[in-house]
């Protein structure tokens, strides 16, 4: 049963949390690391700033290997699927738009076409992007598995602002003032509650 925990770091500088010694994906000795990555975009007073935690977490080679698979497997065909239907998009509006007679409603220097273009096409990547992900992981269930099944979609993790290795996910809050851990394996939470001060579960 996935446990998560919420974690208190300074406005400045935060410190990462500490991981017993063994694979947070399935619990066995650990062999190799992963790297998560967490990003937000914050107010620092008056600016907006982007704060960032990198955690190194435990794994063994199976499930780093299968991490940077389920990686693969979702940001390829995002990306791919992303720019094909947001390039196709934003050419037939941009088009349409202008033969519809929408640039001569602004002052000359103006391209409405263009800004109505990329901005349906935006939509429509991330759209298509978010298509040919699940799409994709239809086609590779059978060769990655559970794994694929437990990872969130990437569409998922851009729109929260989190990120996922084999067994944890984390996020920041919107502050970046709190660490939102999950961890699939119970054991593992425990350890990690243990080794970090014996945080409550």
């Amino acid at each position: 049963m996935p446990t998560t925990f919420h974690l208190p770091l300074p406005a400045r500088n935060p410190s990462p949390p500490a991981f017993p010694k063994r694979c947070v994906g399935c619990g066995a000795a650990p062999e190799t690391e992963s790297r998560m990555l967490l990003q937000r975009l914050v107010m620092r007073g008056q600016k907006q700033k982007q704060a960032a935690l990198t955690l190194i977490v435990p794994h063994c080679q199976r499930c780093a290997r299968a991490t940077k698979s389920v990686f693969l497997a979702g940001c390829v065909p995002f990306v791919l699927g992303g720019l094909l239907v947001g390039v196709v998009v934003f050419g037939l509006v941009f088009i349409l738009a202008a033969r519809a007679g929408l640039d001569e409603l602004g002052d000359g220097e103006q391209w409405p076409s263009l800004i109505l273009g990329a901005f349906v096409g935006l939509f429509a990547g991330l759209f298509g992007g978010f298509v040919f992900e699940v799409l994709a992981r239809v086609v590779l269930l059978p060769f990655l598995g559970s794994a694929l099944l437990r990872a969130p979609l990437l569409a998922q993790q851009l729109l929260n602002d989190s990120d996922y290795v084999a067994g944890l996910t984390g996020k920041l809050n919107a502050d970046a003032s709190r660490l939102e851990l999950t961890f699939v394996r119970e054991e593992v939470a425990r350890e990690f509650a243990a080794v970090n001060g014996g945080l409550r579960i």
